[in-house]
């Protein structure tokens, strides 16, 4: 049955792009062995996904919530992420619907966070 749901966690870009292959068949392997590790639909974001319950949308919090020995899970793909751009979320959102977090872009990911100014 669908419901909202909370989630938090933490959102990072990939070292590298993902192909569609590799995100399906590598979230489904993760998943299977319990990881809170999942792509978003670019595959170029890796996020954890806890969750809990409180507001539509998605928000980024400090560093210091931040937990990267989950992303650890990713080793065994060959991918690493760019620790130095990893941010905090929470997001309240339906599971009947995509979620924020599954259809986030990096672009739109680096622009919510900030990191897309050059200077």
């Amino acid at each position: 049955m669908s419901e909202n749901v909370h989630s938090t966690g933490t959102m990072v870009p990939l070292s590298r792009h993902l192909t569609r292959e590799e995100r399906e068949d590598w979230e489904e392997i993760l998943y299977d062995q319990g990881s809170k590790v999942c792509f978003n639909y670019d595959g170029t974001i890796a996020y954890t996904d806890h969750r809990d319950q409180n507001e539509y949308g998605i928000y980024f919090g400090d560093m210091h919530d931040t937990n990267l020995e989950e992303f650890k899970d990713l080793d065994q793909f060959g991918i690493g992420v760019l620790e130095h751009q990893a941010r905090p979320y929470r997001c309240f959102w339906y599971n009947g619907a995509d979620s924020d977090m599954g259809m986030i872009t990096l672009d739109e990911f680096l622009e919510l966070t900030h990191q897309n100014k050059t200077e």
